[in-house]
């Protein structure tokens, strides 16, 4: 067994999670410096950070997080890091049984459709749906509502619904249960999964060369296999 004379906690968002425990395990053979990493939704994790004081680098799915974060003082500002951004898509169950290819095919009477109220889905069926001109039609068929990426996929998995509204990434990370169903270049959104120091940390420089490490070159092709857009 390695021996690790120190650590870091690490708190990561569920969805993004997984190209993140693969690259830190990379940092952790590499550096000897032992990483525990957190999984969770994040506005769990940030009230676990303040009400501990303890932390030291904490990851989520879109910017607009971290952005909460660093204003309530949980988050060093200039230390944010982008790790590169997921493109939005419709993920169907495997076998795509309700045939959906467009994003017009939503709009079909029946259609089951569900969404995120919370995280890095946030609002995106809304940013989606209204550049298309079809806000009223897709709502109509919007028939359940999740608090997370994991929980908003859990409909897929269990084929609750016929489509959400997610990143492309996601068949990557549950190939066996799902699918993506690529937009049109002119209605994807796409949203940075970004990385940051926590103000509490007692170990700030090692947290900075975890965060450097994982924005870098040497965790690019980690990143690319799950379906991340890496500069």
């Amino acid at each position: 067994m390695p021996s690790f004379e120190r650590s870091l906690k690490v708190f990561s968002a569920g969805a993004v999670a997984p190209p993140l425990q693969k690259a830190v395990a990379i940092f952790q053979k590499r550096s000897s410096v032992a990483c525990d990493i957190r999984i969770g939704k994040p506005s769990v994790l940030l009230a676990e950070i303040v009400e501990a004081k303890q932390g030291d680098l904490i990851c989520c799915g879109a910017e607009y997080m971290l952005d909460e974060a660093v204003d309530a003082g949980t988050v060093v500002g200039d230390s944010r890091r982008s790790l590169g951004t997921r493109r939005s898509a419709l993920i169907v169950p495997k076998g795509n049984p309700a045939g959906i290819l467009t994003l017009e095919d939503l709009c079909r009477p029946g259609i089951r459709i569900g969404i995120a109220t919370e995280g890095c889905l946030k609002g995106l069926w809304d940013d989606i749906a209204s550049r298309a001109g079809l806000a009223d039609e897709v709502r109509r068929n919007i028939v359940r509502r999740a608090d997370s990426c994991g929980a908003v996929m859990a409909l897929v998995n269990t084929k609750a619904v016929d489509a959400i509204f997610g990143w492309s990434a996601f068949a990557k990370i549950w190939p066996e249960t799902s699918e993506a169903v690529e937009l049109p270049r002119d209605l994807q959104v796409f949203r940075s999964t970004v990385a940051g120091i926590v103000s509490y940390s007692r170990e700030s420089e090692l947290a900075r060369r975890l965060l450097e490490f994982l924005s870098s070159k040497d965790a690019d092709s980690v990143y690319r296999d799950y379906g991340w857009v890496r500069k």
